[in-house]
């Protein structure tokens, strides 16, 4: 065994021991604000899947499978920093060895793809890391293994505004795609600085392997992501408006045998070098009357190089919402349209196609069939609170491409440093425009503060895009999720 897969043990076997009671009470000595918390959260998830039916002589389309995944973690905190670590372990059954033509009919295909294996498992190392709270005053570090998701970096103070950002904003470009299995984390240094109006994050890290990819946990050292976040606020307990600037550097030069656009031509190693740079606002003045509405605009620049193509790209997202606050059930409407370019001419030397990065992918498409590039998504939600531990969202998506010379993508970026997977796929547009039309809804239903229990379910018609390549233009994917948490 190599020291790399060596290494991850060990570093949870340094935390755990600087967390040991000795060493505890001598730190709680010193300072009484240390403590240690250990979790333990178990999720196990059943999902079913029928794909857009293929032609006669395609894969299987209509399928389910079955996962759990294990988390132990421990947290050692104290006034100078905080220590965390946590170990995962995941395992499958029943992944699909047959969900394939044309392309992946489905994420379970894609799992399998990834392990070559129906019952994909795997224990690794989540986190590890530190976090130093007094190297300078209103800075802190954190280095190691870490959780990291773009746009949530600074709290706004304001509660509504805070849930547009999780819902709408957080890991849109940068994220620990979280729904999949196997997640991702970051290898690298964080630094954030807090002032009164303002606050400012800079990141430098390199992803791990994840997402879909069973040999989870090791770092992607050929790829790199630099960051830099700013947020502003007025100087009040509760501002009614944030604003956010952030610019990013992503270079990935692995060894994977694929390149998702549309040019058609091979690669045996990615050369991508992208810069992508943009602001984001989001207002939710005070509810008035047990009424309040909400507002978000999104902006973002990309340029630089796709291998041998120059790169250059926008996307723009625009959103409204209006809740009643005190109404029964609370009922929250929100809508908007997004737009990520796609590009014209394949031929050409320009790369026009928005490229999402690393981004949580379902976050923005919950049933996993589209991705942030080459599209249109025009949306509307409703957001219910029937109960107070019971939580309803239900959802209408009609998704275009902005392109009908381009492709339609799928994915949320890099799983694996080196093999024929690149973390985005894409399948032929057909010199269509439009996708599909969802509608989704789902349900979280909390029992106690141990154990929730999560639902979801889509239908999607396929349009332009699919028909010429299906045989039915109808796919339908659900699930059922328990959580434990310790």
């Amino acid at each position: 065994m190599s020291f790399r897969r060596f290494l991850p043990l060990t570093l949870l076997c340094v935390l755990v021991a600087l967390s040991s009671p000795v060493r505890a009470q001598q730190s709680d000595a010193a300072s009484p604000r240390a403590s240690t918390t250990w979790t333990l959260r178990d999720w196990s998830r059943l999902e079913v899947w029928r794909f857009f039916e293929p032609r006669p002589g395609g894969g299987n389309d209509d399928y389910a499978f079955g996962a759990n995944r294990l988390q132990a973690g421990v947290q050692r905190s104290s006034g100078k920093y905080d220590l965390t670590a946590a170990l995962q372990y995941v395992h499958f059954g029943g992944l699909p060895s047959d969900a394939v033509g044309p392309g992946p009919l489905g994420i379970g295909a894609v799992y399998y793809a990834h392990a070559g294996r129906s019952d994909s498992r795997q224990v690794y190392l989540r986190y590890a890391n530190i976090r130093l709270k007094r190297l300078l005053p209103g800075v802190t570090v954190q280095i190691g293994r870490m959780p990291y998701s773009s746009g949530a970096e600074a709290s706004s103070g304001n509660t509504k505004i805070e849930a547009v950002k999780q819902q709408r904003i957080a890991a849109r470009l940068v994220g620990e795609f979280e729904w999949s299995l196997y997640q991702r984390a970051y290898d690298g240094v964080r630094v954030d600085t807090s002032h009164n109006r303002w606050s400012g994050t800079a990141v430098a890290f390199h992803p791990t392997q994840g997402g879909f990819e069973d040999a989870a946990g090791l770092m992607m050292r050929n790829v790199t992501v630099l960051g830099g976040i700013a947020a502003f606020r007025t100087a009040t307990a509760a501002p009614a408006v944030q604003w956010q600037l952030f610019a990013f550097r992503y270079r990935d030069t692995r060894r994977v045998a694929a390149r998702p656009d549309n040019t058609g031509r091979a690669a045996s190693a990615a050369d991508v070098s992208i810069n992508t740079f943009g602001a984001t606002v989001i207002a939710a003045p005070p509810p008035r009357a047990g009424r309040q509405w909400d507002g978000l605009l999104w902006l973002a620049g990309q340029s630089g190089a796709w291998y041998e193509q120059t790169h250059r790209a926008a996307s723009v997202a625009a959103e409204a919402g209006y809740q009643w606050t005190t109404a029964t059930w609370q009922p929250w409407v929100r809508g908007g349209w997004l737009f990520a370019s796609g590009d014209r001419g394949p031929l050409d030397n320009r790369h026009g196609t928005f490229f999402q990065m690393l981004p949580t992918v379902r976050r923005y498409s919950q049933s996993a069939l589209y991705s942030q590039m080459n599209s249109t998504d025009l949306f509307a939600q409703v957001m219910l609170r029937p109960r107070p531990k019971l939580a309803v969202r239900l959802d209408w998506h009609r998704i275009g491409l902005a392109s009908s010379r381009d492709a339609w993508y799928s994915g949320s970026g890099a799983t694996q440093n080196r093999g024929t997977l690149f973390g985005f796929s894409t399948r032929p547009s057909n010199g269509a425009g439009t996708l599909a039309s969802v509608a989704e809804g789902s349900a979280d239903y909390a029992l106690s503060s141990h154990w929730s229990i999560n639902w979801y379910a889509s239908v999607a018609r396929g349009g332009g895009v699919v028909a010429p390549v299906f045989a039915g233009h109808t796919m339908t994917f659900g699930y059922i999720e328990n959580v434990l948490q310790f």
